[in-house]
């Protein structure tokens, strides 16, 4: 049976998907004063609907939520810090948006804390966590590494000791529930965590400029085992991403090139180096209405189906124009993370057979449970595999038919956070981008 699939100029709902897709980012600083970024007179959550409303056409599921902790850097978190966060989590609800969340202490003003300061917060924010299961099984995606150094990237650290790195991230990442991703910023911090928690880790490469090694980049460009075990890894980790700030020069070297108009498809084989889910709206696209930077360069330009199909990027025919091509911001916008659809849907007297194809640069791995209704009872699909279903794979699943079924019965097809979640993911299918009907 042929199932009819989205155009491009059908596709808008396919951005409401969540856990992936074009990210914003925005900032709460913990304390008296509430501020935004530190130092800021901002409000926080007035912060953050501005970012809601200049990315309206946009459609951003995901946020970067930044939790400053700099008023904290020696003392405990008080009721009035979970306050104002569990304030912003419930706007985050509110709006729909899930976040990757960084716990982080430094910035250009601000020094970072020390080990037994950073273990006692992150022991108090688990705490919070247990008592808040909802709030944080509702908005939370993924738990960025953060803790560490400036912006919590994990470098120029002063007051934290390195050799509590390994001892800080297990602790993280006890504290985060079992079932949430945990990304850091460069292979060393990901090599300093315990086997335990290995599988758990994913990364967030802040300064994605095409190369696939560089000092600032996730690979430090050391060619080691390491490296090599981190990358054959992505498939099975969310994976997050943005580009270094349009108005900065090549590692803001003062005549180093500008980076305001990257070259596309460096930084297209980078999302399927990484398998990326998500990528930084924020940075080098609308920061100011002087100048124009490089993802709205890339609004206007085109990259081919023979193109794609010599770079072996995943992409999804039916996103194509007529003559074959989508904008490289289109392209990036629909194909981060899990893009699926159903091809095929049969059935036979005893057994119903569907086919998910995944277009996208990653699998739906915050999905993990996948069911068919046959109209209103559910069967779940005990064989369904997350990381079976990467990028640009296949995958048929049998199901045994009631007895009762008949052809006019109504066939959904339902991929969930968790059995019983609300959280599901949409379909390419264009009858109906919630299921494929049989008949």
């Amino acid at each position: 049976m042929s199932l009819p699939m989205l155009s491009l100029a059908q596709a808008r709902p396919l951005l409401k998907n969540p856990d992936r897709g074009l990210r914003m980012e925005s900032y709460i600083t913990l304390g008296n004063p509430l501020q935004s970024y530190p130092g800021s007179a901002e409000d926080p959550y007035e912060k953050l609907r501005g970012f809601i409303a200049k990315y309206e056409e946009e459609s951003p599921q995901l946020l970067q939520l930044y939790v400053y902790l700099t008023q904290y850097n020696k003392k405990a978190l008080d009721a009035l810090a979970f306050s104002q966060l569990q304030s912003m989590l419930e706007l985050c609800r509110e709006q729909g948006l899930r976040v990757l969340l960084r716990f982080t202490y430094q910035n250009e003003d601000n020094p970072d804390a020390a080990w037994p300061q950073v273990k006692q917060h992150l022991e108090q924010i688990g705490a919070w966590f247990e008592q808040h299961r909802q709030l944080i099984d509702d908005t939370l995606s993924v738990m960025q590494g953060g803790i560490i150094g400036m912006w919590g990237e994990g470098h120029n650290n002063k007051n934290f000791e390195s050799k509590y790195t390994g001892a800080a991230f297990d602790l993280l990442c006890s504290i985060t529930p079992e079932d949430i991703y945990v990304q850091l910023r460069n292979i060393d911090l990901m090599e300093s965590v315990s086997a335990q928690h290995r599988h758990r880790i994913g990364i967030h490469d802040d300064y994605m400029i095409g190369e696939q090694h560089g000092r600032w980049n996730f690979f430090l460009g050391k060619n080691s085992p390491a490296e090599h075990r981190a990358a054959a890894g992505f498939c099975r980790t969310l994976n997050d991403g943005e580009m270094p700030w349009g108005h900065a020069t090549y590692y803001d070297e003062p005549d180093g090139r500008a980076l305001d108009a990257m070259e596309a498809m460096p930084i297209l084989q980078q999302l399927k180096q990484y398998g990326l889910s998500s990528l930084s709206l924020e940075h080098n696209y609308r920061e100011t209405s002087e100048r124009v930077f490089s993802m709205q360069r890339w609004r206007e330009e085109y990259i081919t189906q023979a193109q794609l199909n010599e770079a072996k990027l995943p992409y999804h025919p039916s996103l194509l124009d007529a003559d074959g091509r989508i904008t490289v911001f289109h392209y990036i916008q629909y194909h981060l993370g899990y893009l699926l659809s159903v091809t095929a849907c049969e059935y036979d007297e005893s057994q119903l057979s569907i086919t998910l194809a995944n277009n996208g640069f990653a699998a739906p791995l915050n999905f993990n449970a996948l069911s068919i209704e046959i109209s209103g009872e559910e069967y779940d699909i005990e064989s369904y595999d997350k990381y079976a279903l990467g990028s640009m794979q296949k995958v048929t699943y049998a199901l045994d038919l009631p007895p009762n079924f008949n052809a006019s019965q109504r066939i959904e097809v339902k991929l969930a956070r968790r059995a019983g979640s609300s959280l599901c993911a949409r379909f390419m299918n264009a009858a109906d981008i919630f299921a494929a009907p049989v008949a």
